[in-house]
């Protein structure tokens, strides 16, 4: 099977005409972007060489470019507005077709009986040290308790 290769790779500012491509095996290919990586480091050749050797899925390949296409990039407080609110439309939108609640217990249900691994659990004890509710929400939590409490009292107190 041959591969059509960029000579020098779009990343770099090639071009699709026929003097910057060339057709390469499988192999060839994916030692192209190793050399290509080796001396440039550059992320898209590392992520072509991994998974045109196999050392990494199509699914990991797609997630990783999804990581690295915006590391490091700062967005404008405008932009930051914008992808807050598509955010905030997007979920409304799914509560209201159920999307979002069918998500949740899928996601639920596939993790019960799975234990996390202990350094998943340190990291997530970490990232929410220091974290501090507002008074509002302090008052809604020790409502709620005192809402189940009794709801609780009630329910013993029928048996």
């Amino acid at each position: 099977m041959k591969h059509i290769h960029h000579i020098i790779p779009k990343h770099m500012g090639g071009k699709d005409n026929s003097e910057n491509l060339i057709e390469l095996t499988v192999k060839e290919h994916a030692d192209a972007h190793r050399k290509l990586y080796e001396e440039h480091g550059y992320w898209q050749d590392y992520c072509a060489w991994q998974s045109l050797s196999g050392q990494m899925t199509n699914d990991e390949a797609i997630r990783y470019a999804q990581s690295m296409a915006f590391k490091g990039k700062n967005h404008t407080k405008e932009t930051i507005q914008k992808m807050r609110e598509s955010c905030k439309k997007r979920t409304e939108r799914q509560r209201a077709d159920g999307t979002l609640e069918r998500a949740n217990k899928k996601r639920s249900e596939a993790m019960k009986g799975k234990k996390k691994a202990p350094e998943a659990i340190e990291n997530w004890k970490k990232s929410r040290r220091g974290y501090k509710h507002s008074p509002e929400t302090i008052a809604k939590i020790k409502a709620k308790r005192a809402l189940q409490k009794n709801v609780k009292g009630i329910i013993k107190s029928e048996e």
